[in-house]
Protein backbone atom coordinates (compact mmCIF):
# COMPACT_ATOMS: atom_id res chain seq x y z
CA UNK A 1 0.00 0.00 0.00
CA UNK A 2 1.79 3.45 -1.03
CA UNK A 3 0.09 5.44 2.08
CA UNK A 4 1.82 8.65 0.77
CA UNK A 5 -0.65 8.11 -2.58
CA UNK A 6 -4.00 7.05 -0.56
CA UNK A 7 -3.31 10.25 1.58
CA UNK A 8 -2.93 12.38 -1.71
CA UNK A 9 -6.23 11.37 -2.67
CA UNK A 10 -7.83 11.19 0.54
CA UNK A 11 -7.15 15.11 0.76
CA UNK A 12 -8.88 15.63 -2.59
CA UNK A 13 -11.51 13.59 -2.57
CA UNK A 14 -14.92 16.28 -2.54
CA UNK A 15 -17.64 14.16 -0.98
CA UNK A 16 -20.29 17.18 -1.88
CA UNK A 17 -19.55 16.34 -5.89
CA UNK A 18 -18.27 12.61 -5.83
CA UNK A 19 -14.68 13.15 -7.42
CA UNK A 20 -11.23 13.77 -6.75
CA UNK A 21 -9.76 17.61 -7.72
CA UNK A 22 -6.19 17.93 -8.84
CA UNK A 23 -4.00 20.82 -9.82
CA UNK A 24 -4.75 19.52 -13.89
CA UNK A 25 -8.64 19.31 -13.01
CA UNK A 26 -10.95 16.69 -11.88
CA UNK A 27 -11.87 12.79 -12.20
CA UNK A 28 -14.99 11.21 -10.55
CA UNK A 29 -15.48 7.51 -10.12
CA UNK A 30 -17.34 5.86 -12.69
CA UNK A 31 -19.41 2.73 -12.93
CA UNK A 32 -17.01 1.36 -15.12
CA UNK A 33 -14.21 2.44 -12.75
CA UNK A 34 -16.24 0.78 -10.14
CA UNK A 35 -16.53 -2.89 -11.70
CA UNK A 36 -13.15 -2.89 -12.29
CA UNK A 37 -11.85 -2.16 -9.30
CA UNK A 38 -14.14 -4.87 -7.51
CA UNK A 39 -14.48 -7.47 -10.15
CA UNK A 40 -18.45 -7.02 -10.13
CA UNK A 41 -20.17 -7.28 -13.37
CA UNK A 42 -22.33 -4.20 -14.50
CA UNK A 43 -24.40 -6.13 -17.06
CA UNK A 44 -27.77 -6.55 -16.82
CA UNK A 45 -30.49 -5.67 -14.37
CA UNK A 46 -29.44 -3.61 -10.88
CA UNK A 47 -29.17 -4.57 -7.65
CA UNK A 48 -31.67 -2.38 -6.04
CA UNK A 49 -34.85 -2.15 -3.94
CA UNK A 50 -36.29 -2.14 -0.59
CA UNK A 51 -34.89 -4.60 2.05
CA UNK A 52 -35.63 -4.34 5.37
CA UNK A 53 -33.16 -5.08 7.98
CA UNK A 54 -34.64 -8.10 9.05
CA UNK A 55 -33.98 -9.97 5.81
CA UNK A 56 -30.94 -7.88 3.83
CA UNK A 57 -28.85 -11.09 3.93
CA UNK A 58 -31.38 -13.22 2.25
CA UNK A 59 -31.74 -10.51 -0.71
CA UNK A 60 -28.46 -9.84 -1.28
CA UNK A 61 -27.61 -13.94 -1.20
CA UNK A 62 -30.68 -13.81 -4.12
CA UNK A 63 -29.34 -10.65 -5.53
CA UNK A 64 -25.17 -11.53 -5.96
CA UNK A 65 -25.63 -15.10 -5.37
CA UNK A 66 -23.65 -15.18 -2.03
CA UNK A 67 -25.54 -14.89 1.64
CA UNK A 68 -23.09 -12.79 3.94
CA UNK A 69 -22.07 -14.79 7.51
CA UNK A 70 -24.29 -13.20 10.50
CA UNK A 71 -21.76 -11.36 12.42
CA UNK A 72 -20.22 -12.30 15.23
CA UNK A 73 -21.26 -12.77 19.09
CA UNK A 74 -21.77 -9.72 20.73
CA UNK A 75 -21.26 -7.70 17.51
CA UNK A 76 -24.20 -5.26 16.33
CA UNK A 77 -25.49 -6.23 12.51
CA UNK A 78 -24.82 -2.84 10.88
CA UNK A 79 -27.11 -4.06 7.45
CA UNK A 80 -23.84 -3.68 5.07
CA UNK A 81 -21.71 -5.64 2.99
CA UNK A 82 -17.56 -4.70 2.82
CA UNK A 83 -16.07 -4.25 -0.52
CA UNK A 84 -13.21 -6.78 0.90
CA UNK A 85 -15.84 -9.07 1.54
CA UNK A 86 -17.36 -9.11 -2.13
CA UNK A 87 -13.82 -9.07 -3.61
CA UNK A 88 -13.35 -12.40 -1.46
CA UNK A 89 -16.59 -14.23 -2.40
CA UNK A 90 -16.29 -12.50 -6.13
Amino acid sequence: VNHAALTALVDRWRPETHSFHFSFGEMTMTLEDMAMISGLPINGRAVTGRVSAVNWRQWAGILIGVEPDAPLEGKVDASKVRHSWLKQVR
